[in-house]
């Protein structure tokens, strides 16, 4: 009988716990293979993410041509920075060669040690950064290197993440390897933020030691060098104490890696730090204003706080300091006749170039900021005078034409000269120098109004002058800078240019973007017509009532002006080669006591010419030459002043007729004087004496009562314009000079007196 062995079995009891086991052991090893794939899938994702970041990243060649913003500068021929102009980015490139040894050596000492060996990314640097910190608790050292700043600041952003931190790090690594480390020093050293607005070492260097970046010292540059980490924080304004603190740490660093000695750095230390104050003013504000609104017709504020102009003015230092010191102790004197503002002005007459402004007084710019040089719109007076007897010289009149100087009335208006005098038969020249009114009414009147005013135009004033008789009194209102360039036509013999204050702008480069030295200027009169006029207002300085101003041996011609209400006083004087104007009033329009241009302006611009004109050459005035236009006159619309008459027909076709034969021989007589003077090459011709009457001539009146009159003496074709002020009719009183007085067309604005 065979015995039959047992087949194994599972112990009982134990199945549902092999069961347990095996499930747990399966799940385990499906976990770790998901956990293992998902590893891989995510290692995958961020590979490939990676990939196409590094492929999205921007080409670091670009740097070769990267174009910081940089502020435009307003200068002087020499150099001298007026304003500097600019935005949120105060700065200023310089190159890396102009800079002294010490800054980029105390900025790779405290930035980054090991720059120029490492490859753009320093481990090392980044090890040693950790430790420090560690040490001192706090953030002392950056891991960062100068190369990874440039392409943190330049292509990304501040993000804080690991992809960052990669990018950053592969665009370090490209651009170590496309430009040399001089290259990428000069691009950090002019690229960092140091406080106060400014950007790079140039900026920071005037901000803060008012100097250029190559004169600054040891001690200095590494205060600049510590203001990176913390430019508030660390900056000598904030606190004195927290800069040179952060000073001998960089000094410090400069000795550990052997940039310096440790006496070096020792006397760095001590050295005390004279900052120099932040400065974001102007030099000689008045004329840099005035450049500042010429810029701006130009160029948008976007472009000159970024694109770095440098706009070379026409400025002449002397002059302008000249103008400063002269005018606030004149205005001073004449306090005393309630005169509290002045404004001098000075056009090269040969090219147009503003070379002097001052547009207030000692209470300057900074108390009140309105340049009444080239802002302040005043009544002329009658320094408007010669633009009328030059029309005059236009349309057929000569310096020896003769008016009768008499009452006169133009509807309402009967134009008076100072004093309520009259002269009688008198040549126009004369009368420009006695600056009497009726004359220059008459003349206004027989050449035409809108003729006066084309030539105005034409001589570079854009000020409305209203159409009006009363504008040959000068009762409109025109800037002093616009006076003394529409004088400069006289000067230059009948050409003229726009008037600038630049000579030249340059780009960031030093390429000439527009250049004015030399510009081209249009004749605006005939040459026989300047010089007319010229024979004219010489007379009005050598005898009449520009006296004040003469210069010998200096030829000087010129005109006063002083308003009928005594609101406005003028002297506009001119030699061959300038024109100035000065003015003086009340910014309020109060009235002056007895103020008259010969008397309070005309000493001023003698003063202030005699400077300008010390060791320069005389130039004379070109000749007289004869004028030979034809007579294009209209014969007037006045009338004579209204009297009862006491006189028959007879009578006053006698005194007419005397009148034209006194006009005719003085004329004759002139003339031949003139072609005299022409033969003989003379400056001028001999003046003529001529009789006039001690009493007044009896006026003439309707015998029949008219009706009413409307207004004459305006353009029919131009509107009217509402006057600025509201009349002041009361006679002012003499005040112990040649002045005359005369209302507005229609009593509506103030009339201009003669002087």
């Amino acid at each position: 009988m065979s015995t039959a062995t047992p087949a194994l079995q599972k112990p009982e009891g134990q199945s549902g716990a092999s069961k347990i086991l095996w499930f747990i052991f399966f799940f385990f090893l499906k976990l770790v293979l998901a956990i293992v794939i998902l590893v891989l899938a995510s290692a995958g994702g961020l590979a490939v993410g990676a990939y196409l970041r590094m492929q999205s990243l921007p080409d670091v060649h670009r740097l070769a041509y990267y174009d910081p913003n940089e502020r435009s500068e307003i200068v002087t021929t020499n150099g001298v920075v007026l304003k500097e102009i600019f935005g949120e980015e105060n700065r200023k490139v310089v190159q890396l060669k102009d800079l002294p040894k010490h800054i980029p050596n105390a900025i790779m000492a405290i930035e980054d040690a090991r720059f120029r060996e490492h490859t753009g990314v320093d481990p090392v640097g980044i090890v040693r950064a950790f430790k420090a910190n560690m040490d001192s608790n706090e953030t002392v050292q950056g891991g960062s290197t100068i190369t990874q700043q440039v392409v943190k600041n330049l292509f990304l952003t501040s993000e804080r993440s690991y992809a960052r931190k990669a990018a950053e790090a592969v665009l370090s690594v490209q651009v170590d390897q496309t430009f040399n480390k001089d290259q990428i020093l000069e691009l950090y050293a002019n690229l960092i933020y140091l406080g106060h607005n400014a950007y790079g070492v140039q900026a920071a260097s005037e901000t803060y030691f008012g100097k250029d970046a190559k004169d600054l010292s040891l001690a200095e540059s590494a205060v600049i060098a510590g203001l990176i980490r913390g430019p508030e924080m660390y900056s000598p304004y904030r606190s004195y104490q927290a800069a040179k603190t952060r000073q001998a740490m960089v000094l410090d660093k400069m000795v550990e890696y052997n940039f310096i000695t440790k006496p070096e750095a020792d006397a760095a230390k001590k050295a005390p730090l004279k900052v120099a104050g932040i400065r974001r003013g102007m030099k000689y504000p008045y004329f840099t204003t005035y450049v500042m609104d010429y810029l701006r017709k130009k160029y948008s504020d976007t472009d000159l706080e970024t694109k770095g102009f440098k706009i070379v003015t026409t400025l002449d230092t002397r002059m302008q300091d000249a103008a400063q010191r002269l005018l606030p102790p004149h205005i001073e004197k004449l306090k005393v006749y309630n005169i509290h503002q002045g404004a001098l002005v000075t056009v090269e007459a040969t090219t147009g170039h503003v070379k002097a402004m001052v547009g207030g007084t000692k209470f300057g710019y900074g108390k009140n900021e309105f340049n009444r040089a080239f802002q302040a719109q005043r009544q002329t007076g009658s320094s408007f005078k010669p633009f009328i007897y030059a029309a005059g010289f236009e349309n057929g009149l000569t310096p020896y034409s003769v008016e009768v100087d008499a009452p006169v009335s133009y509807g309402n208006w009967s134009p008076q000269n100072y004093g309520r005098s009259f002269s009688g038969a008198i040549s126009i020249k004369q009368a420009l120098a006695k600056s009497i009114n009726v004359v220059a009414v008459k003349v206004m009147d027989k050449v035409g109004i809108s003729k006066v005013l084309e030539l105005v135009k034409r001589l570079g004033i854009d000020s409305e002058v209203r159409p009006f008789l009363s504008s040959a009194l000068g009762a409109s209102e025109v800037t002093p800078l616009e006076m003394a360039h529409a004088y400069t036509a006289f000067a230059n013999d009948g050409f003229q240019f726009e008037k600038s204050p630049i000579l030249r702008i340059e780009d960031k480069h030093g390429n000439i973007v527009w250049d004015n030295s030399k510009p081209k200027g249009k004749r605006v009169l005939g040459q026989d017509v300047a010089r007319a006029l010229n024979s004219c207002t010489r007379t009005v300085v050598d005898g009449g009532t520009g006296y004040a101003a003469r210069i010998p041996p200096h030829q000087i011609a010129g005109k006063t002006g002083t308003t009928s209400s005594h609101k406005d006083a003028w002297f506009m004087g001119y030699t061959p080669h300038y024109s100035t104007a000065v003015w003086v009033g009340n910014d309020d329009n109060q009235k002056m006591h007895g103020a008259t241009g010969g008397v309070f302006c005309a000493p001023l611009w003698h003063d202030y010419m005699e400077v300008v004109l010390k060791n320069e050459k005389v130039r004379p005035f070109p000749p007289e030459i004869p004028l030979r236009r034809k007579a294009q006159l209209t014969k007037g619309t006045h009338t004579m002043a209204a009297k009862a008459p006491t006189e028959d027909d007879d009578r006053k076709k006698t005194e007419s007729a005397r009148t034209a034969a006194l006009e005719r021989q003085v004329q004759e007589r002139m003339r031949a004087n003139q072609a005299a003077a022409t033969d003989a090459a003379a400056p001028a011709a001999v003046p003529v004496r001529i009789r006039t009457r001690t009493t007044l001539p009896e006026p003439v009146a309707p015998a029949v009562q008219e009706a009413p009159r409307q207004p004459v003496g305006r353009m029919d074709d131009v509107p009217r314009t509402p006057p600025a002020a509201a009349a002041d009719t009361t006679p002012a009183a003499p005040a112990g000079g040649r002045e005359g007085s005369g209302r507005s067309d229609g009593g509506t604005a103030d009339g201009a007196a003669s002087n």
